[in-house]
This record gives structure tokens, C-alpha cells and sequence, in this order.
């Protein structure tokens, strides 16, 4: 009934529904959201997050929000738009002995103590996988449910954290550098049915204004 009413309604007012989780609400979101209000200042947002992509995709199976922005599921049968690849990198602090390389191997951190995530955040299953796959399971030198805090702990000197790089935040005292192997993950907004005038014109904005790698990052990497 709300999607119907929303579809003769346009995009003059209502609510949009919009569920994602923690990393994404934190280093994409924020200046796409500026950008909508802009545009849009009499439409409400109920923004819903969560930890893991799983719990985002059950959300939204459930019906519990218009679209949904994080990693597309394998086996969703909706609309799809895909914003691109994610990628990752690892925030250290300024005195990290390997800090002449502008890309260090996962391997070469594996005796280290890292800032891990929390048990049920999908952060800490993808530094699980990554490292897995480069051979070694990571000592977790601190846990935390704060996406934000990864990198700043990391600058702390609490261990290597394996960061979203647009979480990265402008003037970031640590440093910032590629993994290898390269850990990615795409990106998408996806719906349950073809998306009403409201979420279409909000999913259209955001493929436009998405930033995956900001430019400050773009330069610590070179550095």
C-alpha cells in the first residue's frame, strides 16, 4: 500500500527507507545523503544499519526497508545496481617498519597482533578470509564493533587494520597502504521489485555520487 501511494506521489514528500551496513553508513553515505537532502528536503530517511551483509539481505528480504547498499547477495532475484568495486587497504601507524613498501603482503604481517572486529561483524569474517588465504590466522591484539576506531587504533600502534579505504578519514596521522593479495568486495544497491519513483531517483543519485575511493586516500596510497 505505502509503495503504491509513493508511486502517484512522486518524489514531492514521504519517507525513504534506506538499509546498509556500518562501514558503508560510515565512508559512502554521508556526502550522497548530503546530496539528496539538497535536492530533496521534504522527504524523511529512516536509515536502518547493520553488521553484517546477511542480516542486511534478511532485512530486506523481510521488507523491512525500499533498498538495501552493501554487497549483493549471489542469489537475490531483484533489481541490482551495482556501484562498484570496494577496495580495501591497511591502515598502519607513521613508525611501521615496513613503511618504505607502498604495498605489503598479508604474509608479512602474520606474527603481528591486528585490530580486529567484533565476533558478527562481516569486517571480521572478511580479515579472516584474507589472511586464510595468505596463510595465517590473525592474533587479534583488540576487538572492535567501531568501524571508525580500525583505522585510528591501528595509527595508535595497537597492530595492522584492514580497512574500507574510503573509512579512511582526511588527515589520517597514520599510514596507509595496498595489501597483497588486493582484498576487494563489490558494491550494490538492490530492491525487492522494481523500485517506486522515490527509491529509483535515490538509487539513480547514488550510483552518480558514490565515492569509493576518496581522494585523500588516493593519496596516501601514493605517498
Amino acid at each position: 500500500m505505502r509503495t503504491a501511494a509513493r508511486r502517484t506521489a512522486g518524489l514531492d514528500g514521504g519517507e525513504l527507507e534506506l538499509a546498509t551496513v556500518y562501514s558503508v553508513s560510515l565512508g559512502i553515505l554521508p556526502p550522497v545523503l548530503r546530496a539528496w537532502r539538497r535536492l530533496h528536503p521534504q522527504v524523511r530517511i529512516r536509515l536502518r544499519e547493520y553488521a553484517h551483509n546477511d542480516e542486511l539481505r534478511a532485512a530486506l528480504a523481510a521488507g523491512q526497508a525500499d533498498v538495501a547498499v552493501g554487497t549483493p547477495p549471489a542469489d537475490w532475484e531483484g533489481p541490482i545496481r551495482e556501484l562498484g568495486v570496494e577496495e580495501f587497504v591497511l591502515a598502519l601507524p607513521v613508525e611501521e617498519e615496513l613503511s618504505d613498501r607502498l604495498v605489503i603482503g598479508l604474509a608479512d604481517l602474520s606474527e603481528r597482533d591486528w585490530v580486529h572486529y567484533a565476533p558478527g561483524n562481516g569486517l571480521a569474517d572478511l580479515l579472516d578470509r584474507a589472511c586464510a588465504e595468505a596463510g595465517f590466522r590473525p592474533r587479534a591484539a583488540v576487538r572492535t564493533e567501531q568501524t571508525a576506531a580500525a583505522p585510528l587504533l591501528a595509527a595508535a600502534g595497537l597492530g595492522p587494520a584492514l580497512v574500507p579505504a574510503n573509512i579512511v578519514p582526511p588527515g589520517f596521522d597514520g599510514l596507509v597502504r595496498r595489501p597483497e593479495p588486493p582484498v576487494r568486495r563489490p558494491l550494490a544497491a538492490y530492491t525487492r521489485t522494481r523500485p517506486d519513483p522515490l527509491t529509483a531517483a535515490f538509487v539513480e543519485l547514488l550510483a552518480r555520487q558514490a565515492c569509493l575511493l576518496p581522494p585523500h586516500v588516493a593519496e596516501l596510497l601514493a605517498a
